[in-house]
């Protein structure tokens, strides 16, 4: 993850206390060394959401580089133009009613699983569809993939395989024929067929169209 978990920035009122973002005063960075979470000096800052949209747009941008390297932003809440920058920057947004240490460590927790979840979907795809012993025959199992990732969809799965790597065929193991391939198969010249395998899954076959 290009954020850095070991730094966060709370957004905080004139007592210190966590704010919404058109009512912070300033704000603090934390950051996590082996002896805890260390809390910065309160550093100064008040949006200026005065004037039209084009204005309150260009003051919130200006104020994104007092946060550094800081990509993790805590508040009460943040709307409208405000989140669309942050959001649109890269920055992380975590909305709470109240804040304490531990949730800084919940927020890094539930950030590092969430990349290591993505690192493992980028593995997996970077790992199938395999080769057969069958030189530029191919095979992927679809219905195991999304058994242990529901949220992958085969267009996630396949399309970066068909479009990118060379291949003469590719069987797909999949429950049903995903729909796209009716209408986008051909329109990156490939085509399909379907073999009976005498069990309860559909062997989809994909292979190049050749020109007559």
């Amino acid at each position: 993850m290009k954020e850095k978990l070991n730094l966060m920035a709370v957004f905080c009122d004139d007592n210190g206390r966590i704010a919404r973002f058109d009512e912070m005063t300033n704000f603090v960075f934390y950051t996590k060394e082996k002896s805890g979470w260390h809390k910065s000096e309160m550093i100064p800052l008040c949006p200026d959401l005065s004037g039209g949209l084009a204005a309150i747009r260009e003051n919130i941008k200006q104020m994104l580089g007092v946060f550094n390297d800081c990509r993790i932003i805590i508040t009460k809440s943040i709307i409208g133009i405000p989140y669309q920058v942050f959001d649109r920057s890269g920055f992380i947004i975590c909305e709470t009613e109240d804040f304490d240490l531990e949730l800084l460590d919940a927020i890094a927790a539930d950030l590092a699983s969430q990349d290591a979840q993505a690192k493992e979907v980028a593995r997996l795809l970077t790992r199938t569809p395999t080769e057969t012993d069958v030189p530029g025959y191919y095979r992927f199992d679809l219905t195991q993939v999304q058994k242990k990732y529901p949220e992958m969809s085969s267009k996630m799965a396949l399309q970066p395989f068909l479009k990118e790597a060379p291949f003469d065929a590719l069987e797909v193991v999949c429950n049903h024929i995903p729909p796209w391939f009716e209408h986008q198969l051909p329109k990156m010249h490939l085509q399909y067929h379907i073999e009976n395998k005498n069990d309860s899954t559909k062997h989809v076959i994909i292979t190049h169209v050749v020109c007559e």
